[in-house]
């Protein structure tokens, strides 16, 4: 079977005297043509298909899914805290006398006091994976 002879076309440009001795060292050391260099970097230029090209890629990927996870994690920790507020509410002792008036202002106070605790455990690095037992996370080493 023949083999088609590549066409090739003769260009011509100017390189800085630093950057063709880099390129005449690299050749002479890889063993590589100085026009099958040229060649790979300009096709790699104008396909983006380096490494870094790609690696970009993928961070902006992470950088997305990132910024849905926080999205996600606000939506839950607003909802949990209005959860609290509510059942706290719901079940703030009551007198007779004081009505639901007094309840829902005790509830309230109640709520207060719980996010002022949470808030101060949280600032002395306290978190509730802390309180979890050990035995719960399984091996370290079996992750997801």
């Amino acid at each position: 079977m023949a083999k088609t002879k590549v066409r090739r076309v003769r260009i011509s440009t100017r390189l800085s005297v630093e950057l063709r001795a880099q390129l005449t060292k690299y050749c002479a050391a890889s063993g590589i043509s100085e026009r099958s260099v040229i060649e790979d970097a300009l096709s790699k230029h104008l396909h983006n298909t380096d490494d870094m090209a790609l690696i970009v890629r993928r961070l902006d990927g992470i950088v997305r899914e990132l910024a849905h996870d926080r999205r996600d994690l606000e939506l839950l920790s607003e909802a949990f805290g209005r959860y609290m507020r509510l059942w706290f509410m719901a079940h703030a002792p009551s007198t007779a006398e004081a009505g639901k008036g007094g309840a829902r202002g005790a509830g309230e106070t109640q709520y207060r006091q719980f996010a002022q605790h949470l808030g101060a455990q949280f600032t002395q690095g306290h978190r509730f994976v802390d309180d979890v037992p050990v035995e719960a996370f399984g091996d370290e080493d079996d992750g997801p």
